[in-house]
């Protein structure tokens, strides 16, 4: 829906062009779009595996200059670091 002044506006520069309303409107939406997008940065798409791997990365580098006491057998004995469960020997 366009407001009264608008529609005006874009009736008297169709008429002016010798376009019809709706082709000047696509033909403004369309550079008003691409004036936006090169104003924009670009979004690089992201594989998430590749995207899970780099955070495994950073993660490392900072576990190497801050290590941490968390149990190294975490993934073995998550039970018994939950619930208590009986701990398993590697």
């Amino acid at each position: 829906m366009l407001d009264r002044e608008l529609k005006e506006d874009l009736l008297y520069l169709s008429q002016a062009t010798n376009q019809s309303m709706s082709a000047l409107v696509r033909t403004m939406l369309r550079q008003s779009v691409k004036e936006k997008k090169k104003g924009l940065k670009r979004v690089k798409k992201i594989n998430p595996a590749q995207a899970l791997l780099d955070l495994a990365k950073k993660i490392e580098k900072i576990e190497q200059k801050h290590p941490s006491s968390y149990p190294t057998d975490w993934s073995l004995n998550h039970d018994y670091y939950l619930y208590g469960a009986p701990k398993i020997k590697p």
